[in-house]
């Protein structure tokens, strides 16, 4: 059981646990910058993104001190890549990079000088596995049309290179004198000596390529395989598979918490499934042309289904034009550019020029046109709602059913295990189905979890309102993007500081937002046209079964300056759904606070004003809302104290507390009977040797 939670702790994780900030040493230099943000590459291969205000020189060696903040607790959040701000940097001196590095870095500083963009950031991550100058324009054409995984060194690139490199040396040993052949096979076979001399090729290449794990895979698998070819023994692939999947857990336990790890091993999976099985219907095609386009069928069809689940449980997407893409321009890249690629890469590192290069940019330009065609279509992928970990559990078990009942089942037997295994798969669909479909008639209230900041999602079956969009805009776009929400019927900005504030646009270009409502004090210099509703105290706004009233400011509340007293001008709503009354604070002083009439105040619900912080505490706020529930967004740690401890230690006799700095983003579901309930993202979390518990936890959506 504890061994099974592990591998759904694997599929759900973030990667390393960065629930806490520390501090990390490391040596390294930078492969990349953008602004002050640099991506280091370690000298142990590790990936680090750090933010240093002091400007770094390219091609030197640098020791960094560093502190990875946190993580924010959130629904639908994975992580993939440490970051770490800066605390002291150490030139270390000239980088002396080793001799695969060397090697490495001549391939790609040719291919960026010869090729032209994107050819040459596609073709540099191709070859070397450098993935970090291919463009995001670029990169989404590759997930709509479900080609990303051309991206990455795999094994299609081992395999033509064994095939590309097999042929050239078994064409170079016909030309060895025949006396010399007919000695050297009294020993061993032509095709085995070829195979033996490809091996040196596929290590130098494994040496060379960025350490992924599917990149270890694939040679893992092509070692064995050749093992077996050169002892006229054959290694079942599952096997194979196994061990390599079984060697790199040795090496690194904490690789089955990563998205490329669980991906690359379940497509091949899928793939030497679907080749064992059409090898029982291959006799029965008699074109062979056909013959190669049905199985290049059955393997797209196969891989894209097989990880379909996790890649919905992370990215909320599926794409629908894979087959097509993966037939077409799939076949292009991995049949053409790609070996053509390779052999003038290989020639460029023997004589010192890469020929052709109008070629490679010819092939690749028409290859890229066509995939952004592919992808530029409404239904070329589409948007999953959230599905539970529960559902891609019930998926991978009727996969393994599926799969089992193949090799060890026949008759009768076999044909039972199937249909048990598909009535697994629909019961999976249909419980995410049925799960989002209820979810979908409640009220939401969610307070995300950005850190020392604000941003609050009202969930309603007419639409979706934000209050606030934190600092980045990022929490909330992900969050949006992962529920299925393509619009706002509101983006209220209760005040223009950058931690309620600092995503406005960010949310402007991701989301479509039908109206912006503020308090009318901000602004704007917006790229487009956007309808802007100035609020202030008595506005009523309702919709659905819920009704907003503006509380604060209002037209005659004096201040001195409109920059310097941006927190009292901020909005303060009331919001009522049903029976219950919502009261969200904002950041209004208590010289705000006490300009509002007592019996407006009243509410079960009161998301604390200013983070909790004293200069916003004002007794008789709280005498009058009575709350039941009290919500304070505040960051881990933060600079200024908040929320401050004479305030918590008031609330605590009033209501029962929510923070965001600790139980991560906070939900209140609230249905037409007026029931409450709340759940929080740190009780959603696994925990260790409460399998009950957890099993429960694996069919909670947000």
């Amino acid at each position: 059981m504890l061994a099974f939670l592990g591998f759904l702790y694997g599929i759900k994780g973030n990667g390393e646990n960065l629930s806490e900030d520390r501090d990390i040493n490391f040596t390294g230099y930078f492969a990349s910058s953008y602004h002050n943000i640099y991506l280091f590459k370690t000298i142990d291969s590790k990936a680090i993104k750090v933010y240093s205000i002091e400007k770094l020189k390219e091609g030197r060696l640098y020791r960094v001190e560093c502190k990875i903040v946190r993580t924010n607790k959130n629904p639908y959040s994975f992580n993939k890549e440490k970051f770490c701000y800066a605390n002291r940097i150490f030139d270390e001196g000239e980088r002396r990079a080793g001799f695969f590095e060397r090697i490495k870095d001549r391939i790609n500083e040719e291919l960026s000088k010869k090729l032209a963009e994107p050819a040459s950031s596609v073709m540099v991550a191709m070859t070397t596995g450098v993935r970090h100058e291919i463009s995001r324009e670029v990169r989404e054409d590759f997930q709509k049309t479900g080609l990303i995984h051309l991206l990455s060194i795999s094994g299609a690139h081992f395999s033509l290179l064994f095939t590309v490199f097999f042929i050239i040396f078994k064409m170079a040993i016909r030309l060895i004198p025949y006396r010399l052949l007919v000695q050297i096979t009294l020993y061993i076979k032509p095709y085995q000596l070829s195979i033996i001399l490809c091996f040196p090729v596929l290590l130098f290449y494994y040496l060379l390529v960025e350490p992924s794990y599917p990149s270890t895979r694939a040679f893992i698998m092509a070692l064995f395989f050749m093992v077996g070819v050169l002892s006229e023994r054959k290694f079942l692939w599952i096997v194979s598979v196994c061990i390599a999947c079984f060697l790199i857990l040795i090496i690194e336990p904490s690789a089955v918490k990563d998205i490329s790890f669980q991906l690359s091993f379940l497509a091949t999976f899928a793939i030497g499934f679907v080749t064992d099985f059409y090898k029982d219907i291959r006799s029965k095609i008699k074109n062979k042309l056909l013959s190669y386009i049905i199985l290049s069928l059955l393997i797209s069809l196969s891989a894209s289904f097989i990880t379909a689940p996790i890649v919905i449980y992370r990215f909320h997407y599926i794409s629908l034009i894979s087959p097509i893409a993966n037939l077409t321009a799939g076949l292009l890249i991995g049949m053409i550019l790609f070996p053509i690629n390779i052999i003038f890469a290989f020639i460029y590192l023997v004589t010192g020029i890469y020929p052709f290069p109008e070629i490679v940019n010819t092939i690749a330009g028409f290859s890229f046109n066509l995939i952004h065609f592919l992808g530029s279509f409404s239904l070329s992928f589409t948007s999953i709602p959230p599905i539970t970990l529960g559902s891609v559990v019930i998926f991978y078990l009727s996969v393994f059913v599926l799969i089992f009942s193949h090799y060890i089942f026949k008759g009768s037997l076999r044909k039972g295990a199937i249909v048990f295994a598909l009535l697994l798969i629909f019961a999976s669909v249909f419980l995410s189905f049925i799960l989002n479909s209820y979810q979908r008639k409640l009220t939401k209230i969610t307070f995300l979890d950005v850190g020392q900041a604000d941003s609050t999602v009202i969930e309603t079956s007419e639409g979706v309102f934000l209050i606030d969009t934190g600092k980045t805009g990022f929490e909330v776009e992900n969050y949006l993007k992962a529920k299925g929400y393509r619009e706002l019927q509101a983006l209220i900005i209760s005040h223009e500081q950058k931690d309620h504030a600092g995503g406005f646009l960010r949310i402007l270009e991701k989301i479509n937002v039908r109206e912006i409502w503020d308090n009318g004090y901000i602004k704007y210099n917006l790229p487009f046209s956007v309808n802007i509703r100035h609020l202030e105290r008595g506005d009523v706004i309702k919709f659905s079964n819920c009704t907003f009233i503006v509380l604060h400011p209002y037209r005659e509340f004096y201040t001195s300056s409109v920059s310097k007293d941006s927190n009292e001008l901020s909005l303060v709503l009331s919001l009522k759904c049903y029976d219950k009354t919502f009261l969200f604070g904002s950041d209004a002083g208590i010289e705000a606070l006490s300009s509002i009439p007592a019996s407006y105040l009243k509410a079960d619900i009161v998301k604390i004003p200013h983070h909790g912080s004293k200069r916003s505490f004002y007794d008789e706020l709280y005498n009058a809302v009575s709350p039941t529930i009290c919500i304070i967004s505040a960051g881990k740690n933060n600079p200024y104290g908040h929320p401050h401890e004479e305030v918590v230690e008031h609330l605590k006799n009033k209501c029962k507390i929510y923070r965001t700095d600790l139980d991560g983003a906070i939900q209140i579901e609230k249905n037409k009977n007026g029931q409450i309930k709340i759940k929080t993202f740190e009780e959603t979390e696994f925990k260790p040797y409460r399998e009950l518990e957890n099993l429960k936890k694996l069919f909670v959506l947000w």
